[in-house]
């Protein structure tokens, strides 16, 4: 089968074709015993009609001599043989047809589900994120999974093929059946019919290529479709009135793309008139042929029956039907699933870089020069930034909304790589690292991190690698992160689900959720994690748990080298080295006393922020004097 793949890539076939050859170099992956009796069900359902054409019509011819000598002559025998023959095959075939589509079924829905994991894998093997920012690569990703509302995926493919077959090789049986009759004639017939099809098929299918080139405008219809259907607008939405206004936008965006497919389909009407009127004329013109050639006695009545029911059955070549709408549908799922495979060539070196120590970093991390540009933008994220990070220290990074802090934790997280510049970790180039076992050397609570619809067990132990999953080291996560009477108060404790949208779940606030992500960051320092970044860590907390995760702070980060992003000072004055960084740039560093003596930059942001605190305390957060 691996011949299929080879075809596809070097013999540069149609889309439609390329797709169907992958999916037939893939398909066997998945189970080659079910794609072994699917490959024989097809081959029975495309043969077996055939050879029921040509036995019903010796039995057609028979009857006359059976009707002069009777039952008991041998000419009676001869009817009674293919009688029982043609009610065999006829039997088979209906039999088999029922077991085809089953196996195609079940072959499909496997295949699906293969496809669907390797898709995660190809999309998921890259150590950075930035092609899950890439446009075309998340149209491709949509159309992988099924285009648009139909949603024919790659399993589709599978079960139309298995129909598509046999209808084209009974059409292509019916035309060899017509040969002994004459020549010319099933040679003209085949000719037509395959002009027929390729006109047909290029008319048919335009609009198909022309709805999978949409796919960037069917996810936007399917972002507000989702919109309205999920809880996370679903105040907004009610509050703002908005549902209408979402269900129009939904379909207009739906309609820009039929819309183009609907008119393109109008536009080849006249072409698809003209082909039918021309077969036709053609089926005519041959029966009629056959029907003269009987009555001048050149063909018995059992030729007749065969050769009129060949050019009946010839039609299958050229015949368009919904299993052919939904194999070049399904085929396009499966090109846009192999053209997301090189997307692992961009692992990182996974595997085949440098293996840090397991007290690495023990000297520090240097930010050499790192430039960084996201991709599209027009101006650098970073700009020359130089900084280190000393070993087992906490550093705190400051600065305006928009000044590059998150940008330089994606990119020490290898998320991304600098546009210019290096990253060194104890004298070595950090692109030069195994980037997964990089990864894996750090943990973090990310500004915007992931709510899991888990247990709270599985919430807090997700690291890979990290050890005592259910034991003791989850609860000494939770307790530094302080959510372990939480998580022991959950009416199932550690087996708690963390979402309302299930059957028994329950809901958390913004802070407890907080609490429960840094349990997780922690844990994974219990699996060997050495750096630990913390952006916004109290982001969601009150007053009172954030000053109580400021005195935990120092215990929580003692012996890590400890990142700390965020924009509440009381929260970084702690750290033992604070960074300013503004246009992309590092423009004071020192610790908290230091830089306030320097009366520069963070000396004023910190004089701003400690005015608001204390106005605040003196007439409360409303205003209003206490």
């Amino acid at each position: 089968m691996r011949v299929f793949g080879r075809l596809a890539q070097k013999l540069r076939p149609s889309p439609s074709t390329a797709g169907l050859l992958w999916t037939l170099r893939l398909a066997p992956d998945v189970s080659p015993p079910l794609m072994a009796a699917l490959a024989a069900s097809v081959f029975a359902s495309a043969v077996l009609p055939v050879a029921f054409t040509v036995f019903s019509g010796l039995l057609v011819g028979s009857v006359p001599a059976t009707v002069q000598h009777g039952f008991a002559s041998s000419a009676g025998r001869t009817t009674l043989s293919l009688l029982v023959v043609a009610s065999a095959i006829f039997g088979v075939t209906r039999m088999i047809e029922p077991l085809r589509e089953s196996l195609a079924t079940i072959l499909g829905l496997r295949f699906d589900r293969h496809l669907q994991k390797r898709v995660m894998h190809a999309v998921g093997t890259p150590a950075g994120i930035a092609h899950l920012e890439d446009p075309k690569v998340l149209d491709r990703i949509k159309v992988a999974q099924g285009i648009g509302t139909t949603f024919f995926g790659p399993g589709d493919a599978l079960s139309a093929f298995t129909s598509v077959v046999p209808m084209r090789v009974r059409g292509l049986g019916s035309v060899l059946l017509l040969a002994p009759f004459h020549w010319w004639l099933a040679l003209a017939l085949l000719i037509a019919q395959l002009v027929a099809w390729r006109l047909v098929r290029r008319e048919y299918f335009r609009s198909i290529a022309l709805v999978s080139d949409r796919a960037n405008t069917i996810r936007r219809s399917e972002y507000f479709r989702d919109l309205a259907l999920s809880s996370s607008a679903a105040k907004e939405l009610r509050l703002w009135g908005l549902l209408e206004w979402l269900t129009d936008r939904c379909d207009g965006e739906w309609r820009r793309v039929m819309g183009e497919a609907w008119r393109e389909r109008a536009r080849g009407r006249r072409t698809m008139v003209a082909i039918s009127l021309a077969l036709a004329a053609a089926y005519f013109l041959a029966l009629m042929l056959v029907v003269l050639a009987a009555l001048q006695g050149d063909i018995g009545l059992g030729s007749l029956a065969v050769y009129a029911a060949a050019i009946r059955g010839s039609a299958a070549l050229s015949s368009m039907s919904h299993a052919d709408f939904r194999l070049s549908q399904s085929t396009e799922a499966v090109r846009a699933f192999v053209s997301l495979q090189p997307l692992r060539a961009k692992s990182g070196g996974m595997g085949h870089g440098l293996l840090l120590p397991k007290s690495s970093p023990r000297q520090g991390i240097l930010f050499e020069g790192v430039t960084f540009r996201y991709p599209g933008q027009e101006t650098d994220a970073l700009n020359n930034l130089e900084l280190f990070i000393p070993a087992g220290q906490s550093v705190a990074i400051v600065g305006p909304n928009g000044a590059g802090k998150t940008t330089l934790v994606k990119l020490l997280c290898r998320l991304y790589e600098p546009t210019a510049g290096r990253i060194v970790v104890d004298g070595m180039d950090l692109r030069e690292i195994d980037v997964r076992a990089w990864q894996r050397r750090i943990a973090a609570l990310f500004q915007d991190f992931v709510r899991y619809h888990l247990s709270a067990r599985e919430n807090v132990s997700l690291s890979v690698g990290a050890a005592g999953e259910s034991g003791r080291q989850a609860q000494e996560a939770a307790r530094k992160a302080g959510c372990l009477a939480l998580v022991e108060s959950l009416p199932q404790g550690w087996e708690a689900l963390l979402s309302r949208e299930y059957a028994g779940g329950v809901e958390l606030s913004g802070g407890e959720w907080q609490r429960i992500a840094l349990a997780r960051a922690l844990f994974a320092t219990e699996g060997g994690a050495r750096i630990l970044i913390l952006d916004e860590p109290t982001a969601h907390l009150d007053v009172r748990a954030e000053a109580d995760l400021n005195r935990q702070m120092l215990e929580v980060t003692r012996g890590l080298t400890t990142i700390l992003i965020s924009h509440r000072f009381s929260t970084v004055r702690r750290a033992e080295r604070i960074c300013l960084v503004a246009g992309g740039q590092v423009v004071e560093q020192g610790t908290h006393d230091e830089l306030v003596a320097a009366a520069g930059p963070y000396a004023d942001m910190y004089a701003l922020q400690a005015a608001r605190f204390a106005e605040e305390s003196a007439y409360g957060p409303s205003g209003s004097s206490r």
